[in-house]
């Protein structure tokens, strides 16, 4: 450690630059990571559940509905008012159009008692999404989505479903790590002059966390070449990239000015 502070402070231009050089150089892999991530959350291999889909769908051809569209019959209709009826079984018909989709089925098509609510006035249409991964069947989901969420003279109809879900469930994540950004990355730097006292000092824990989260970002990526990694680890990425390098570099700042104070060198001072 000796070493390596004499080495930043003989030549602190060289060591920033080689700093600046690798980050500028891992950008462009820190920003393919997002890319890469998987959306949602894989079913854990191995596990009962997954075994029991699997089975399911192996000696069955069946499996869990991955598009539910909860129908619902408006101004007080049945849906099993005959003009009602008839929407329906064109609404199910249509989902079973869709190529990207599988085992399309409805209450109406089966006639079966448990896809339709107790009071007469919703009913549900199921699909699975013919896809190789998550990621793909979110895409569909995200094309059929705007296109099957709509309101009629005779029905409202909203989709739903685990993958719908996990679509939804991605983007709002997507949306809320913009957002904190956007709020939190100046409300923090302005703290941090207050408590540092200057902006240089407030500065360098937004570079320590802007270094972390790019390096980190690069690790994120070169692993989603090889395993399942969610896109949720952006979120876990920014957040702590950000709050450790505040945290560790109010410890460090705080040491520097201590060993300052008791009349040692810069030099000395960072060893």
């Amino acid at each position: 450690m000796r070493r390596l502070t004499r080495l930043v402070t003989r030549r602190p231009l060289r060591t920033l630059v080689a700093v600046l050089v690798l980050v500028v150089a891992a950008v462009p892999l820190a920003l393919s990571a997002s890319s890469k991530l998987e959306p949602g959350i894989p079913p854990i291999s191995g596990s009962d559940s997954a075994r029991a889909d699997r089975l399911i769908d192996e000696d069955f051809g069946q499996g869990v509905p991955d598009l539910v569209l909860v129908v619902t019959a408006t101004e007080g209709r049945s849906v099993d008012d005959p003009d009602v009826v008839e929407a329906g079984v064109e609404l199910t018909a249509e989902l079973a159009a869709q190529a990207s989709l599988v085992d399309v089925s409805s209450y109406w098509s089966l006639g079966a008692p448990p896809l339709r609510s107790a009071d007469g006035t919703q009913a549900l249409v199921l699909g699975r999404i013919d896809a190789e991964d998550t990621g793909e069947a979110i895409a569909v989901a995200h094309e059929l989505s705007p296109e099957f969420n709509r309101q009629t003279e005779l029905l409202d109809v909203v989709v739903g479903g685990p993958v719908e879900v996990n679509r939804q469930a991605t983007e709002q994540a997507e949306e809320d790590l913009a957002r904190s950004e956007l709020v939190t990355v100046p409300i923090t730097l302005a703290a941090l002059v207050v408590v540092f006292g200057g902006v240089v000092a407030a500065l360098l824990p937004v570079a320590v966390g802007v270094l972390a989260i790019v390096a980190t970002l690069v690790v994120l990526s070169i692993i989603a070449e090889f395993a399942f990694v969610s896109v949720f680890a952006l979120n876990l990425t920014t957040t702590l990239g950000l709050g450790l390098a505040i945290d560790y570099s109010l410890f460090i700042v705080s040491r520097f000015r201590e060993e300052l104070v008791d009349d040692r060198s810069t030099a000395q001072a960072l060893a």
